[in-house]
């Protein structure tokens, strides 16, 4: 196996594995402490805080309780489940798969889901989008 595609199935199988752990966490504390050294800090939510206990919750069915938890937990499982597929489609065809899309998608994933992370914070902070 070449070097590059054994860092393509490698990338796929940590995709593939934060992708199982979403489903088998437990979806309101999928961690075991505070990983946020704002929320530590100031008592505050962060632009992310909420976004692991989100994606998990999406992956379980919990829809609604995930978009209150973090608007962009779908988006985050969406993304997840995208590279995990792409990065095993260009390990088993030993290739790029439209390495131009790829970028122009993850761009566009990343603005979107920078974007509804500072909406639901923004939310969050003045009170309008529920407490975590």
């Amino acid at each position: 196996m070449s070097p590059r595609r054994a860092r393509r199935a490698r990338a796929a199988l940590v995709a593939g594995g934060l992708l199982a752990a979403a489903f088998l966490l437990p979806a309101r504390h999928p961690l075991p402490f505070d990983v946020c050294p704002f929320h530590r800090l100031t008592g505050l939510p962060c632009l992310t805080c909420g976004l692991t206990r989100s994606v998990c919750l999406f992956a379980q069915g919990e829809w609604g309780a995930s978009l209150r938890m973090h608007p962009a937990g779908w988006l985050a499982f969406g993304a997840l489940a995208v590279v995990c597929s792409w990065l095993a489609g260009e390990a088993a065809a030993n290739r790029d798969l439209g390495a131009g899309a790829r970028t122009r998608l993850l761009g566009l994933v990343l603005w979107l889901g920078g974007a509804l992370s500072l909406l639901g914070w923004g939310a969050r902070l003045a009170g309008v989008w529920p407490a975590l």
